[in-house]
């Protein structure tokens, strides 16, 4: 079904992408392989979204940080993002992890916010409570994202 593109599944989150470096010929094959693709779902009743479906390039050529490729899916034009986000980990189009990091830091500093406010001097919380609403609120962002 699909050819000259890698595919990954997990439930029902779908990944296609294609590694080259003409764009024209990304773009050439992806589009076959949605076509294959729809036409593998609609045979299987299977539906996909185009509203949550994206495309997104990952390059280190800071020329390309702005190219639009043209993927379609039933003949919609598959909208881009500079970062998409996957399983839980945010990808950015520079290939860091900056995106995804400063989600975590702001994901903390939330539930920080909480540890905070049930917290005092003269009055909150005891320490058990405390180290408690740590690990069980702020530990996991940290340690999973």
């Amino acid at each position: 079904m699909v050819s000259s593109c890698n595919i990954g599944l997990f439930a029902d989150d779908v990944v296609i992408w294609k590694n080259d470096k003409d764009v024209i010929k990304i773009e050439n094959s992806l589009n076959q392989n949605m076509v294959a693709i729809q036409s593998f779902a609609e045979e299987h009743k299977l539906n996909f979204n185009p509203a949550k479906s994206f495309t997104c390039i990952f390059t280190t050529n800071r020329h390309m940080f702005n190219l639009q490729p043209k993927i379609y899916l039933k003949g919609n034009l598959l909208e881009t993002s500079k970062s998409p986000t996957y399983f839980g980990f945010t990808f950015d189009t520079e290939i860091n992890c900056g995106k995804h990091i400063a989600k975590l830091v702001e994901k903390g500093r939330k539930h920080l916010q909480l540890l905070k406010f049930i917290s005092g001097r003269d009055w909150g919380a005891n320490s058990g409570t405390l180290r408690m609403t740590y690990t069980a609120l702020i530990r996991p962002v940290l340690d999973n994202g």
